[in-house]
């Protein structure tokens, strides 16, 4: 476990937010969620996110091993990127797409083909197959606008997101942890994701996304 670690802490370099240290008033999930919310914000745009965490990060994990998602997807793991959803239609055109028979077009996740190195990626499945099943402890998160990076809203009424120049309601899940690595997923309109992080001094970064899939 040790050599896949120090493998997986090479990977940092791709992950780096370039911010200060975090508050150490913060708790281990609280410091894993953090990290994953200010790579979401790494391209300097802002996003509006649920104030709880909700589900498990690697239920549609667990699917995959199975072939169940893989025959639609192409799942692998993936230098992490921050997710950025297109344009969806509103409830009212689904609304009426059904009402006219019509096929109401959600967009799909855009296909990836820059997948991590094979080893990176072995470590990755078999950390998260490790800690996937539903014994495993989840830990739920409430995101504090204590703790909040730069450009992440945390939301609490209708409305607010335009004013904020959110166009999308994120939902963060809740964490699987070992001492050492982490995976926390993440729901936006129609789509999903997964990020893996690893402990990195004090802190956690990010060190892989795996998906998308549709959902």
């Amino acid at each position: 476990m040790r050599r896949a670690l120090l493998a997986l802490a090479a990977l940092l370099p791709l992950a780096g937010c370039g911010r200060g240290p975090t508050p150490d008033t913060l708790d281990t999930d609280e410091k894993i969620v953090r990290s994953v919310l200010e790579l979401l914000v790494s391209d300097n745009k802002p996003i509006c996110v649920s104030r709880l965490t909700f589900g498990s990060p690697l239920s549609q994990f667990r699917v995959a091993t199975r072939g169940q998602l893989q025959r639609y997807y192409v799942l692998d793991w993936f230098p992490p990127q921050p997710w950025r959803p297109p344009a969806m239609p509103s409830q009212k055109q689904l609304r009426d797409a059904v009402a006219a028979g019509r096929n109401a077009h959600i967009p799909e996740p855009p296909a990836r083909t820059d997948e991590l190195p094979r080893d990176k990626r072995s470590i990755l499945d078999g950390l998260a197959f490790a800690i996937s099943p539903p014994a495993v402890e989840l830990h739920s998160v409430r995101l504090r606008e204590s703790w909040m990076p730069p450009r992440v809203n945390p939301r609490w009424w209708p409305g607010r997101d335009d004013r904020l120049g959110c166009d999308a309601n994120y939902v963060l899940s809740g964490v699987k942890r070992t001492d050492h690595a982490a995976f926390v997923a993440v729901r936006v309109h129609h789509w999903g994701t997964l990020y893996a992080l690893v402990t990195h001094g004090k802190d956690w970064r990010v060190v892989g996304q795996w998906g998308p899939w549709l959902y």
